[in-house]
């Protein structure tokens, strides 16, 4: 057999240029854009990764729940109304499906007297994500302090909510769905007040939307 000669091999090597261009266009063109989101048959249980950060801000109703005393007695939730709420929120994914941040809220709610409560809790969350696209779930519990203002009357305590939400994920960059969240608001007095001490609960249902970093 007579070894190619080199104009031979040189001829070969300009017909696979364009055959090896195509090739490499096609995969690149399989390839996913970065932001893109895989198709649902093909996402991950969890794409929510370590690294990922996320704003949301929500806005909705605040439903009484209960009010009482420390002894579980009623202490008259019927004198307040259905109110408003808002919050911001920011998360950071520490493993995957796993989030910890922050999150401000207020909320307003009225008196059958004609005046208003107001509520602003701070707090550190834990939450855990998990999706089946284009949908998004998660459970969510938070820890920190308020402060109440009715009146001209002011209290500051600790504070607690838990609940969760869906979403359903619109682009690559937004989420848009439904949050319901249970606050206790515990107020706690001292000194001569104590008899004042009243444990509250609030029930927050709110629509949400969620920015991907």
């Amino acid at each position: 057999m007579k070894t190619p000669s080199a104009a031979a091999l040189a001829i070969a090597a300009l017909l696979l240029l364009p055959i090896s261009g195509f090739a490499a266009d096609a995969q690149a063109s399989a390839a996913p854009a970065p932001g893109d989101l895989p198709a649902a048959a093909d996402a991950p249980a969890s794409p929510f990764l370590p690294g990922e950060q996320m704003i949301g801000l929500s806005a909705g109703l605040q439903i009484p729940a209960f009010l009482s005393t420390l002894a579980f007695e009623e202490a008259g939730v019927s004198h307040l109304n259905l109110g408003a709420s808002f919050s911001f929120s920011y998360q950071y994914f520490v493993a995957r499906g796993l989030s910890i941040g922050g999150n401000f809220a207020g909320a307003f709610n009225g008196t059958i007297g004609g005046s208003s409560v107001f509520t602003a809790p701070l707090g550190f969350t834990t939450s855990y994500w998990w999706t089946k696209l284009p949908f998004e779930f998660t459970v969510l519990g938070e820890a920190g302090g308020y402060l109440t203002r009715y009146l001209s009357n002011g209290i500051i305590g600790p504070f607690l909510k838990a609940g969760g939400g869906a979403y359903w994920r619109a682009t690559p960059s937004w989420s848009l769905g439904l949050q319901a969240y249970l606050w206790f608001v515990p107020e706690l007095h001292y000194g001569d007040y104590t008899d004042l001490d009243r444990l509250a609960g609030f029930v927050e249902t709110s629509i949400a939307a969620v920015y991907h970093l």
